[in-house]
């Protein structure tokens, strides 16, 4: 769950706001977003977040503004089809469900979960997130959920208990922590670009003038370093993290890349020309990393989009970490 979503939750619910949370429950197939992407949907019709677009969306919408009316929550199945009896109109070829549930500014227990998310995803928590869906369409479903922040391996999909109920597990916080090495011009548009792609974010320098809530008010946290030749190891990098090195200059990149290996993480990039990149991979050989720490780095980083501005480069490293993330969530 993204934490755009979470924050204008708790925002909607401090204003006294209701709305419908609509999530994925379930899909196969083909479909345009995977179980557990959700939207927000208020009572005007506008929404907070995107479970694929098109007509499934319009119609989860128009489901939603109903259970707003009702008070009651639904799930709705979909097929993507041209056959589709229901008239989506879309070619994706898959089908699924959507859990459709009603938020009220009035209930504590909605209030207490968003609080209990924004507080998880905001130091960088990671749990699961269990929805017990008991009853039926014909009598309304009964929906309990509970934050855990267990890390037992369980499936992404609706699970039958035996007992007519399905519980549904959705991993929070898992999307990847992007922790940026250089507050200048590349991590500057780097930041929000990684905001925009659902990642944690993370800038990080050794100069206060640069790396400040000033300059940076979007990321998830600002970390000033008395050097950047230490430090990586308090910074709380685990295997859910991506470590992108831009900082100003060659040594400063070297440093950071010979602690970066000494981590989990499971992407770790360095910015630099192809001359830049093999020397400094040289001088880690010679410090003795291995070559297959040394095949751990994307370096040069970036897909290779033809771009050379902070701009540009800041699309083709987001664009490989997400392309990274996909991998990482198949395997």
């Amino acid at each position: 769950m993204e934490l755009e979503i979470v924050r204008s939750a708790v925002g909607f619910l401090d204003a006294g706001e209701d709305f419908a949370l609509a999530t994925i429950i379930h899909t196969s197939g083909s479909s345009p977003r995977h179980g557990g992407t959700s939207m927000l949907v208020r009572a005007d019709g506008s929404i907070v977040g995107t479970i694929g677009g098109g007509a499934l969306e319009a119609h989860a919408i128009r489901e939603a503004l109903n259970v707003l009316q009702t008070r009651a929550t639904r799930v709705v199945d979909f097929v993507l089809t041209p056959e589709d009896s229901a008239g989506l109109g879309m070619i994706c070829g898959g089908q699924g469900a959507v859990l459709i549930e009603p938020m009220s500014a009035s209930d504590d227990r909605a209030r207490d979960l968003w609080q209990t998310l924004t507080r998880l995803l905001g130091e960088g928590g990671k749990g699961w997130l269990i929805t017990t869906i008991k009853g039926s369409q014909e009598k309304g479903w009964d929906i309990a959920r509970a934050i855990t922040e267990s890390r037992h391996a369980v499936p992404d999909k609706p699970r039958d208990r035996g007992d007519g109920s399905l519980v549904h597990v959705h991993p929070i916080g898992m999307d990847g922590t992007a922790y940026v090495f250089g507050a200048g011009h590349c991590g500057a548009k780097l930041i929000p670009a990684l905001d925009i792609a659902g990642f944690r974010t993370v800038i990080i320098d050794d100069r206060a003038d640069f790396a400040n809530r000033e300059r940076f008010p979007t990321a998830d946290e600002v970390v000033v370093l008395d050097s950047l030749e230490h430090g990586v190891d308090r910074l709380g990098v685990d295997a859910d993290s991506y470590l992108v090195i831009v900082t100003r200059g060659h040594v400063f990149d070297q440093a950071v890349l010979a602690q970066a290996l000494r981590t989990d993480a499971c992407y770790i990039g360095m910015i630099g020309s192809r001359k830049k990149v093999a020397t400094i991979l040289g001088a880690l050989r010679a410090q003795g990393f291995s070559d297959a720490d040394i095949a751990r780095v994307y370096a040069p980083i970036g897909l290779p989009i033809g771009g050379e501005t902070p701009g540009e480069i800041a699309i083709s490293i987001t664009a490989q970490m997400v392309q990274v993330r996909a991998q990482v969530r198949g395997a």
